[in-house]
């Protein structure tokens, strides 16, 4: 019992000044770069020695937007990773999805950690703008009915950020951490931790707070 309450009382002392000392409201938005190897391959090409080439390539990342909404503790980010693909002879532009909800803590408003999970789906975009969001299966979804069962069917990944505030604008890294749990069998804890934490990519981000 007197553990329990030691570790309540840590949490309060942690928790109670970041959020007072937090803006109520804090909207930022910019971009966002994803390395395309995720840890345990960029581990062995530290290994064979090909990790500082393949870094400094271009075509080994993955360019997107990065929208994060905060209102004291809570956040809210959308991520948005570009890409091309073709079904059949159609080419399109795709965007990988991913929404997370959590929490984010100013440290001496010098930096902020957070961490969040959220489902991942995909946008496609045609040549004439028309846009189809594809559930987890790979079902096109035409309405808003199919849209929140394109939510809660999308496998869940889970993101921790690390950000240096910089004035008015944020430079960070962000770790992403794919799954096969989703909302809808929101039981099989188990399926949340499918990959191994050096499964996850690494990316940057640069962000302009307008709020």
């Amino acid at each position: 019992m007197k553990k329990r309450f030691l570790v309540l009382i840590i949490v309060v002392c942690v928790l109670l000044p970041a959020t007072l000392s937090a803006a109520m409201v804090g909207l930022s938005i910019g971009a966002t770069a994803q390395y395309n190897q995720n840890f345990a391959e960029m581990k062995t090409s530290m290994e064979d020695g090909d990790f500082g080439s393949d870094l400094i390539k271009f075509e080994n990342y993955t360019i997107g937007a990065d929208v994060r909404l905060k209102i004291l503790i809570a956040e809210i980010d959308m991520v948005g990773m570009f890409g091309k693909a073709t079904v059949g002879t159609d080419d399109y532009t795709t965007i990988s999805v991913l929404t997370t909800g959590g929490i984010s803590l100013d440290i001496m408003n010098f930096a902020r950690i957070g961490f969040g999970m959220g489902p991942r789906f995909n946008v496609l975009i045609d040549n004439d703008m028309d846009i189809f969001i594809l559930d987890s299966s790979g079902t096109s979804v035409d309405s808003m009915d199919g849209l929140g069962e394109a939510f809660i069917n999308s496998p869940v990944a889970y993101r921790a950020t690390l950000d240096f505030k910089l004035g008015n604008m944020m430079l960070g890294l962000n770790y992403t951490v794919d799954s096969d749990y989703t909302f809808k069998n929101w039981q099989e804890i188990d399926k949340l931790f499918t990959n191994s934490p050096d499964q996850g990519t690494v990316g940057i981000s640069f962000l302009l707070s307008l709020i």
